[in-house]
Parts: C-alpha cells; structure tokens; sequence
C-alpha cells in the first residue's frame, strides 16, 4: 500500500482555521491583551503568526513586534513559522543572515521587527530595554512563560503599544487605529502570567471577584468601569488541549500525539497535553483549585450570618506566623456545622511593627464579632515563644509575651512541616460525600478561602518540593515565601473542633417562671380534687 504524502499544514489552512477551531477563536479575539494557551503542538505559533500577517496587511504603514525570549529561541521557532507563512511577494527585504537586523519590511509600508526580549549577558531579572526605545502598533510574544521574561517586561512591552496606523478593511469591530494589541502564546506554567493575567479572569468568571490583577477598563483611581454591573474585559484567554488539533496532527502523518501520550503522566500530562493551568509539576498542594476553594466575601457573611440565625456559635480559630524582614502572617477561621473550615481573613506584610499586628488582630476579630475570651489561644510558630526582641525597652521579653500584655494569648503550634501538608491536603481533597456548606450539594473541601486574600492564594499556587542536584523531587517544600502555608499549618495542626448550638436568651423560658408554672399547676390540681 502507498504510503500518503505528509500534508504541510501551509498549503491547507483550513486544516487550521475551521470555524469555531482554537485559531479562529484567536484570530476573531478583538481584546488588548490576548492569551494563547494549552497543551503542546495545539497550534499557537502558527495561529500567532497568521494573526500578525493579518495585521500587517490591513494596517499599512504599522510597527510590528514578534519576539521570543532569547535570540536562539526566535529564530528557531517563529521566524521560521513566519518565514513559511508570509508570501514572497509581499517583501521587499528581510535580512536574516548572521549579520542581518531581523527587520521585515513589507510592501505596504509595515514593518516587522523580530526581537528577543532578555538581555545578552543578563539573568532572568532583565528587563526589555533593548525595545523601549520603539513604538508599536501590536505585539506579540510567542512562549510568554519562558524564564528570562518577567512580568515587568510584559509591563514594559505594553507600554511601547502607541502606534496610530489606520485600518483598511471593511470589518466593523476592528479598531479604527492601531490597533494597539498584545498577543502572547504559552504553555500552562505557574510563574506570573498565571498569577497576573490567567488566574484573575478565571476567578472573575467562575466568582465574580474584581481583584486588582483583573485587566479591565479602570479609571483614573484604578477603580473597575462598570457597565450594568459588570467590568469591561481588555482580556481573553483562548486555551485547548493538543486533542483540539488532533486532525492536523494525523493529516501530517507522523505519531506526535500518541508520542507525548507516551513519555507524559500524571501532572506532566495534564500540564502539556490537556492544557490544564494547575497542573504544575511539584506543587506541594496540586489539589487546590480557585474555582473549588475560593469563596466571595459577600457569600462568607451570609454563610456565617446564617448560622448565628439558626443560633450556631461556630468555633472560631486563629494562626500566626511571625517576620520582621520576612512577612508576618495572621490568619482568622471559624468551622461549620459539618467540620468546613472557612478561612474568612487576615493579614501578611513584612517589617510590620508588633503594635500594628496587635491593632490588626483586634480589628480583624471586631469586625468578624469575634470576642476571645480568657481560655482562647492562638496557634503560633513556636520561634515566638523563645526569640528575644533587641530594643531596650522590650530586653527579656518574647514576642509572646508581649501579645500577652495586650490580653491576645498565644500556644504553640504544631511544628512538624510534613505532618501539617497532609493535614492541610486532606482538608483540600474534595469529599463526595461532604455537603458543599453554599451550594448543599455532594462534593466538597473541608477548608475554603475568602477570595480577596490574594497573599495566600499567590502563596498555594507557588509553593513547590525541593529538587535534588539530580533533579528528584524532595519531600521538603521550598522554605521561600511560605509564611501563608506554614501558618495555614498551624491553623490546622489541631483537629478544630465544631462549635455549638444555643437557644437564644429571648427564647429560653427563666428558672423562676418555671417554678411559678409549677406552682400554679400544683393550686389547680389542688382546686380540683376539692372542687
């Protein structure tokens, strides 16, 4: 049997752009800044640059931008894309050779500038200054995720989007000028385009929360423009599997999908070959999700306002963690009726003088209508209890003892970091048989996060094992910025108890009416025996 041609994915792009495909959805988004992402071999190079010829194209006279982190990295991977897509006839120079300046320039007047972002001679800190002497009309960053490229480089980028080159086409909802767009493509990963671009609007979507990462119109406060009560998005994310592209990959011939299927399990193929965002290799707590654990404030207070209706007195509990250069951490829950922790607020901040951490605390505990009596005690790091402060003033006192003398008491917390991870896993794994405590149905955490604390969700989300030198995985997380998940173990190294049901006093019937009812009946009875 004759074996089929290999199909080049150039001479069919319907293969690709399909109505409803993964690039069409890119090529049709019209936001400022427009994510790619996924699994691998699902098309984002190619869709990015037939993105950027359509731009080139119908904006004439316009500045482009295609770069990749490093200068190896561009010219291998989308220059190359670029060069197989872009017809011939539409250039009138690109010098690509050794000592080529990596411009294109296109008959129409465009301009294309093909450029990496990290410096020569520079650490993954850099920042791209080797491009902000230029302005653009759109960019694009082909593998954002990359190491060298941080989120201040992103920023800078951004602000390098002030071309004015005019629209030619007859499509009505593309920009007038410019059109002043950001595309970038990547690979799940769980550095700051998660944190900063993806996770925002994905908790927007699933909560609703506006958090100040969400980019959206704002005006000159930074406060969110509403329109019928909700935030104009200057943001999508389009993301797929490589299954999406499965029928590319089999007109190509060749065993692309069936070879990764192969080399990747668990949280690697979830990672690269499902497209998942959380599915980061070496997570510590790999099961939290922010659509699962997150709750809206607004829904916590009528959560809890709800069991002070039903006269529960839930059981409140608290964990503190302290730094003088590093950040101390406090944390405020209460428990539910079905052993759900919800942990409602608290504050991280470093160099935080210990009057502003008392003041805090007592705020914090005022407006949640928490009163600790004199049993009540915080479960603490233990250094407190032993680390002497330096002032003159405070010489021989511990940090303990000075919660102490503003009547906030302290105890010891449960130390033992690998115990507290599987405590605090275990109240992260979803229990079918657990009623959610909002939604009442089956399925559901026994710990949830009020979703406007950002330090402990950008904490979960990047805290990771060690490695070895041989690149093993350790069973010791990373002891960098994890003041939120060592205090989250302290809240947690206790089993918490559930609180308790009470009948309200205007409910309860006095002790002396009781003995006045009793009186009476004993008269009556009395009355008619002897009528």
């Amino acid at each position: 049997m004759a074996r089929a041609r290999r199909v080049d994915v150039a001479e069919r792009p319907e293969l690709l752009l399909k109505e409803g495909s993964l690039q069409d959805r890119f090529l049709h988004s019209r936001a400022k800044v427009q994510v790619y992402g996924g699994g691998f071999g699902n098309g984002k190079t190619t869709a990015a640059v037939i993105k950027a010829l359509q731009l080139a194209d119908q904006y004439p006279g316009s500045v482009g931008l295609i770069s990749r982190s490093t200068y190896p990295k561009l010219n291998d991977t989308i220059r190359k894309e670029f060069q197989k897509w872009c017809p011939p006839t539409w250039i009138v120079s690109f010098a690509v050779g050794q000592n080529g300046d990596n411009i294109c320039h296109l008959k129409n007047g465009t301009t294309i500038y093909f450029r990496y972002i990290a410096q020569q001679g520079t650490k993954t800190e850099s920042s791209s200054s080797n491009l902000l002497s230029a302005t653009f009309d759109w960019v694009i960053v082909d593998q954002v995720e990359d190491p060298e490229i941080t989120h201040k480089d992103f920023l800078d980028l951004f602000g390098r989007l002030r071309g004015r080159a005019r629209y030619v086409g007859d499509d009505a909802t593309m920009p007038v000028t410019g059109p002043r767009w950001m595309m970038l493509t990547c690979n799940p990963t769980g550095n700051w385009v998660y944190t900063k671009l993806v996770r925002p609007l994905a908790q927007y979507k699933t909560t609703g929360i506006i958090t100040d990462d969400l980019i959206c119109m704002r005006d000159v406060d930074r406060k969110p423009v509403l329109y019928d009560d909700k935030p104009q998005l200057l943001i999508e994310v389009i993301e797929g599997s490589t299954y999406e592209l499965r029928h590319v990959h089999e007109a190509e011939g060749g065993d692309f999908i069936q070879t990764l299927e192969t080399m990747y399990q668990g949280q690697q193929r979830d990672r690269f070959l499902l497209g998942k965002w959380v599915a980061y290799e070496g997570l510590v707590y790999p099961q939290y999700d922010a659509s699962v654990h997150l709750l809206q404030e607004g829904n916590i207070h009528s959560l809890f306002d709800g069991y002070i209706e039903t006269h529960y007195q839930p059981n409140w509990i608290e964990a503190y963690d302290y730094g003088q250069a590093q950040a101390s951490c406090y944390i405020l829950a209460f428990v539910t009726p079905e052993s759900h922790v919800i942990i409602c607020d608290g504050f991280y901040k470093k160099e935080m003088p210990l009057d502003e951490q008392i003041a805090g605390i007592r705020r914090i505990r005022k407006e949640w209508m928490f009163e600790a009596d004199e049993m009540h005690k915080i479960q603490a790091d233990p250094s407190i209890f032993g680390r002497k402060t330096i002032s003159k003033r405070t010489v021989g006192r511990t940090v303990a003892d000075m919660f102490k003398e503003d009547n906030i008491l302290m105890k010891r917390g449960n130390n033992d970091v690998n115990n507290g991870i599987v405590k605090v896993g275990s109240y992260l794994n979803i229990n079918h048989t657990l009623l959610h405590p909002i939604k009442r149905v089956a399925g559901s955490p026994r710990l949830f996060i009020n979703a406007k604390l950002d330090w402990w969700t950008d904490e979960v989300a990047g805290y990771f094992w060690q490695q070895s030198t041989s690149g093993e995985r350790i069973d010791k997380p990373i002891d960098r910025n994890d003041h939120a998940m060592d205090t989250t173990k302290y809240l947690l190294g206790d089993m918490p108890d559930i609180g308790r049901y009470q009948i309200a006093a205007e409910q309860r019937v006095p002790s002396w009416m009781m003995w006045q009812e009793n009186d009476k009946a004993k008269h009556n009875s009395k009355a008619h025996r002897y009528g």
